[in-house]
């Protein structure tokens, strides 16, 4: 069923999207822009085998836990249960608004690499558009998301790593495939720089929703695998908060087993260097992580933190510092999110379908910092997490 008289969160924050100002400058109107949201968010929302409904806000709740108070921006019940496809219908809608402007429409199969949540975000959207749409998984993919993209009608590719190698074998094939005439459907920046776009959005609601409650944050903790969830949720809280406000600190959350994003700013950062993250002459500091990476927040197990760079051009900007987690605080965070959440269900509060680990692991960057201090110097205030990423093992 569709969405009714509910804005799209893409028409709502339109005008603080790259996308939108690009198709005013190609000749189309505010209106049309409008009617092609609404046209694209209507075929979401009405795909039998999508999730019912199209791109809404999230809800922003507070949730009391390990006896503090810590605000929760919840995306588990959003288009495939994360923040992935809003990426991914940015990417569609850009194209389909250069195409009535009268550019021509890529006709070739769409391919991503992805171990969970973004694979099921692109598959929704290819969905609901008729897309061919190829995924590249590693071999230890989650059944439950196996199973999801079987029901979407996406082709599946298990890329096995060989031994010695270095990066990610699921990238590895997706830029074959690339080579081949395949065209990008994916959440990398450095793959689709257009991608960071759609997910502004999340930003743009967390500005808005805070805005409404007059509510703030000193501190936001984003898990991050590739980078881009870090990159446009401040991107947009920027965009939304206006250029004279203060951004909270933002605090990029990885497994202590498996953290290519903070081994590269400690190598850029050490004997007290302080270079543009942004400069070319910074490349060298992101190195694959070696061996094959483990973690229960398997979603986040990027070898590469492709989009470091502007994640760091933002820690920066705020005073941020990294959070690396243990394998049992995800589990605890997991947990005390999942009985968070069902709490409020039962109690007809706004809330959200359980997190995985991988959508808890913001919260577990939180509870780490609060118990173990990175920066024990500087304490932590008004805490703000995102859960997105619900367990579909279930």
């Amino acid at each position: 069923m569709s969405n009714g008289s509910v804005p799209s969160t893409f028409e709502r924050h339109r005008h603080h999207l790259d996308l939108h100002a690009e198709a005013l400058g190609l000749g189309l109107s505010d209106a049309e822009v409008v009617a092609v949201i609404r046209e694209l968010d209507a075929a979401v929302a009405d795909d039998p085998a999508g999730d019912g409904h199209g791109f809404r806000s999230g809800p922003l709740v507070q949730l009391t836990l390990d006896g503090a108070a810590v605000l929760a921006k919840v995306e588990t019940g959003g288009v495939g249960g994360s923040h992935k496809a809003r990426h991914l219908f940015g990417l569609l809608l850009r194209q389909v608004l250069r195409e009535r402007a009268g550019s021509p429409l890529d006709t070739g199969r769409w391919a991503i690499a992805s171990c969970g949540n973004a694979a099921v975000g692109a598959a929704t959207v290819a969905s609901a558009f008729g897309r061919e749409l190829d995924v590249y998984v590693p071999v230890d993919a989650s059944p439950g998301v196996l199973t999801r993209l079987e029901q979407l009608g996406a082709h599946v590719t298990f890329s096995h790593r060989a031994a010695g190698e270095a990066g990610d074998p699921c990238m590895r094939d997706l830029e074959i495939a690339l080579d081949d005439g395949a065209v990008a459907f994916t959440v990398q920046g450095t793959v689709r720089p257009d991608t960071i776009d759609g997910c502004r959005t999340l930003g743009l609601e967390l500005a808005e929703q805070l805005a409404d409650a007059g509510d703030h944050a000193d501190d936001v903790f984003i898990q991050i695998g590739g980078g881009a969830l870090a990159t446009a949720v401040m991107d947009g809280l920027g965009r939304g908060l206006g250029a004279d406000a203060r951004l909270p600190r933002v605090h990029p959350v990885q497994p202590r087993s498996a953290h290519p994003y903070a081994a590269a700013v400690t190598r850029l950062t050490a004997g007290g260097a302080d270079p543009d993250p942004l400069s070319d002459d910074v490349a060298w500091a992101m190195e694959p992580w070696p061996g094959t990476p483990a973690s229960v927040a398997s979603g986040i197990l990027d070898d590469v933190t492709y989009d470091w760079r502007t994640v760091y051009a933002h820690q920066r900007a705020t005073d941020g510092w990294p959070v690396l987690v243990d394998e049992d605080v995800f589990v605890e965070a997991t947990d005390l999110a999942r009985r968070a959440l069902a709490d409020r269900s039962s109690n007809g509060q706004p809330s959200g379908p359980a997190p995985d680990a991988t959508g808890a692991a913001g919260l577990a960057g939180w509870l780490t910092e609060r118990r173990t201090p990175a920066s024990p110097d500087v304490a932590i205030g008004r805490s703000l997490v995102l859960l997105t990423g619900a367990d579909r093992t279930a």
